[in-house]
């Protein structure tokens, strides 16, 4: 077994997990629904088997989650792909807005060649020069489709450190503040940058996707591996925490004029 493939019945495990947990069902009355024991129940939530799809279309049934479960698995495993890793501009797509927030670097979407290479460089080391350069290519060309498109808006908010503590000391950074301070010059593009240490984004990276006529979605970044949140309740704390780091923000004139100071303080 891959470890994609165990990853995705894991993800999947859980979010069912959360289901039953919230019908407040054993694993054996849940397993009678399905017509199996309690311990077949119990290996779906634990990721060592996967569904059928007649299991996923009775566990909606009987979870009374419409076809949250079955939708959810066929995203997981669609081509033979995570969708962290490859259903994302799928997403970006068919969103209407895009809220985006990282603490230390500018989000993908608005990445240099330059800025996108030095940060992979960096992350990943020990990657062979050609595979950075491929994945580089990747992140640029998704990056430059969605700056051409009309649709998303794309409210962003960043750290402080990503100006005060930049990936190098001349071209890299400069070129890359130029470019995100032309893109957040247009309506379509709002930049807010960090005004205090203290403040609810110290979670983490995380960017909140409403694609129609999906559900909205939360995809949440780590040091090991993405996450897709869908739990209603917990996208909504995720909105709550990106409103409250925009309402603790600079405003977006004063970003773009603290980009333009930076940019100042970089030879050309």
């Amino acid at each position: 077994m891959t470890k994609a493939i165990t990853d995705v019945r894991e993800r999947w495990g859980a979010i069912l997990k959360e289901r039953r947990d919230a019908a407040r069902l054993t694993q054996e009355t849940l397993g009678r629904a399905l017509g199996v024991k309690g311990s077949a129940v119990s290996n779906l939530e634990c990721g060592r088997t996967s569904p059928t799809e007649d299991v996923l279309a009775t566990l909606d049934e009987a979870l009374g989650t419409g076809d949250e479960l079955a939708r959810l698995w066929d995203d997981l495993s669609r081509a033979g792909k995570i969708p962290w890793l490859g259903q994302m501009e799928d997403l970006e797509k068919k969103a209407a807005s895009i809220l985006e927030f990282h603490p230390f670097l500018v989000p993908s979407l608005l990445q240099t060649t330059s800025y996108a290479t030095a940060v992979m460089r960096a992350v990943t080391p020990w990657e062979p020069p050609a595979r950075t350069e491929a994945s580089v290519r990747d992140r640029i060309a998704r990056g430059e489709r969605f700056q051409s498109a009309e649709t998303p808006v794309m409210m962003v908010v960043i750290g402080r450190a990503v100006l005060m503590e930049p990936v190098d000391s001349g071209p890299i950074m400069r070129e890359q503040l130029q470019h995100i301070h032309a893109l957040a010059g247009s309506e379509r593009i709002t930049l807010q940058i960090t005004d205090e240490p203290l403040h609810p984004g110290l979670v983490g990276p995380f960017t909140v996707l409403d694609p129609s006529p999906d559900r909205e979605i939360v995809y949440a970044e780590s040091a090991y591996k993405g996450q897709f949140v869908h739990d209603a309740d917990a996208v909504g704390e995720f909105k709550l925490r990106f409103h409250r780091l925009q309402a603790a923000a600079m405003s977006p004139a004063r970003s773009l004029r603290l980009v333009e100071e930076t940019i100042e303080g970089f030879p050309p």
